[in-house]
């Protein structure tokens, strides 16, 4: 494969001068000689010597792929002409919600949990985030909610436990 991309353009160019000389009335044996010393000394000028310092040098390396963020793959998965969200966007509300229900011991997969499912979230959300067209405003309400079970899962200050000044040992004292 990479002798033919090398043989390509001495060969075109081989061609092109042998048409030239031909418009100019050369005679052919004549035209065709000049377009195959064209198309050689082309040929030869592509290659590399022993004492070319690109001979043994290594290539550089292929550029890798540009992947882009994490924020910018989910940016682009929103589409506002139609004001639907991406899979991408949807699985990562999915799964935020998904946590913070379990912290409150509620399971989205489970049949049972369905009714504590829409009361946290309300009604139908949960629905709407594992359909086919999730729109902008399910992701809204989805965030919403994930904002609304962080609160309920943060333990008020009367549930932290402090432990008192009287708990803890004296300097010198040997515990245990």
């Amino acid at each position: 494969m990479r002798a033919v991309r090398r043989a390509v353009l001495p060969t075109v160019i081989g061609a092109i001068g042998a048409g030239v000389l031909h418009v100019l009335g050369v005679q052919s044996i004549f035209a065709w000689g000049w377009a195959i010393a064209a198309a050689t000394v082309t040929l030869l000028t592509g290659i590399r010597m022993p004492d070319d310092p690109r001979f043994d040098a290594p290539g550089r390396p292929p550029d890798p792929r540009y992947v882009g963020s994490e924020i910018s793959r989910l940016a682009w998965a929103i589409n506002p002409q139609t004001d639907t969200a991406n899979e991408a966007v949807t699985r990562r509300v999915r799964a935020t919600l998904r946590r913070r229900l379990g912290r409150l011991g509620v399971d989205t997969e489970d049949d049972a949990h369905s009714a504590a499912v829409d009361r946290h979230l309300g009604p139908g959300l949960w629905q709407r985030l594992n359909g086919r067209r999730t729109t902008v405003r399910d992701i809204r309400d989805g965030l919403d909610a994930a904002e609304r079970l962080e609160q309920l899962a943060a333990p008020l200050p009367q549930q932290i436990v402090q432990p008192s000044l009287a708990d803890q040992p004296r300097q010198g004292e040997r515990t245990g």
